[in-house]
């Protein structure tokens, strides 16, 4: 699907689909069941230049625009869903918070190193009883001479124990005052960064997911992101973004398992024709191709608004959620056209991507969250043509 797409952005779409095809695909199995990332995969990632696609080249990435970087990341999740999300992390949530909300200094000092693969992202807010609500989160920043001391528990960090560089949120006390949630950008060197459980999910084994213990951590001054008490618009100002690389992921997830469910139902054959002329199969595969298709719509259009410095918010929870639950459509019924063959691990793939796609709409804020969020800017939106339209009546 190619309308509305430069050229430039096509190129980097196929010379990502012939990566992920040549390298990524043949191992993404073997990585699956060794829970094991590829360290040598990003690395070449990092010489290709997707590790910063979307960063500009003054801060040492690549310049490209933000849908170039959804297509790359939709073609590299179609081969392996885990090293997407190992990208997704490492850009939307590690990298482009610094870009948007840091100081020169941290840009300068930060973002490069991110943006040519030296270093990998992680994005620490969630801990062990708060998730969706990020105002409630116990880790404590204390103000001291200089800078803070940060401390606290971080859970399900993806990209924990392989990052370099940590974007972390915290509550900042100071002299005894609650001054709210604070954004720090550190290292993952630091003194009293430790790691606690790697946690062992159901799906995108290849990407790293741990729990990261603050012990004291000193943070200089020059190192918070952002305002005190303002983190929270740092952590959500990052998701909306990130939720449009979940999109794209689910997007790859729902790709490879129609294809899949496609070349398998044409050679399967059943009381003498194959099973896709068959209309029980032949409709599915209609539903799968044509919900993957609205939802790639979806997703490029809120890459694309982006990249016009518009606000996402909404659009990149539509893109997420429709993705997200395609993905989960998607391959159920490729699994069901497969019938046995797609429940064994060792007969086909579609099992993973069965097993890979739940998880996206579950991160980046659940499905009941984007709903929330797209009602919200429905009401914001209709109290404002109210305002406007009272406007008019008045003049």
């Amino acid at each position: 699907m190619d309308f509305g797409l430069t050229s430039g952005q096509r190129e980097i779409r196929d010379q990502a689909a012939r990566f992920a095809d040549e390298e990524v695909a043949p191992q993404a199995a073997e990585l699956d069941q060794e829970d094991r990332v590829p360290f040598e995969t990003l690395e070449t990632l990092s010489g290709m230049g997707f590790m910063g696609l979307c960063v500009p080249e003054e801060y040492g990435g690549a310049g490209s625009d933000f849908v170039s970087y959804a297509l790359m990341l939709e073609e590299v999740s179609r081969a392996d869903a885990g090293l997407g999300a190992t990208l997704a992390v490492h850009t939307s949530a590690g990298t482009l918070p610094i870009l948007t909300y840091g100081t020169e200094d941290q840009k300068t000092r930060w973002v490069p190193p991110l943006a040519r693969g030296e270093k990998i992202g992680c994005f620490a807010l969630t801990e062990p009883e708060t998730g969706s609500d990020a105002s409630a989160i116990q880790t404590r920043a204390e103000r001291v001479d200089g800078g803070y001391r940060l401390s606290g528990h971080k859970q399900w960090i993806t990209n924990g124990r392989i990052a370099g560089t940590m974007t972390v949120f915290a509550r900042v006390e100071d002299k005894g005052v609650d001054k709210g949630v604070t954004a720090f950008v550190t290292s993952m060197d630091a003194e009293g960064v430790s790691f606690g459980k790697h946690a062992k999910k159901l799906g995108v084994i290849s990407a790293t997911t741990d729990d990261v213990i603050l012990d004291n951590v000193f943070v200089p001054e020059e190192d918070r992101l952002g305002e005190e008490g303002k983190g929270l618009s740092v952590a959500l100002g990052t998701l909306d973004p990130g939720r449009i690389g979940v999109a794209a992921q689910a997007l790859g997830i729902s790709e490879v398992a129609f294809r899949y469910a496609t070349d398998y139902s044409t050679r399967r054959e059943t009381f003498g024709k194959p099973i896709a002329e068959h209309q029980a199969v032949a409709f599915k595969l209609a539903d799968m191709q044509t919900r993957t298709r609205a939802a790639r719509l979806l997703t490029y259009e809120a890459a694309w608004m982006r990249d016009r410095g518009e606000r996402v918010t909404e659009a990149g929870a539509r893109a997420k959620l429709y993705a997200s639950e395609t993905a989960n459509e998607v391959t159920h019924e490729a699994l069901q056209v497969l019938g046995g063959r797609g429940y064994m691990k060792d007969e086909s793939p579609v099992e993973r991507h069965y097993r890979d796609a739940r998880v996206t709409e579950i991160y980046e804020g659940t499905s009941e969250i984007q709903r929330l969020v797209i009602s919200r800017g429905i009401l914001r939106e209709h109290a404002e043509s109210l305002q406007l339209q009272d406007g008019a009546v008045v003049g």
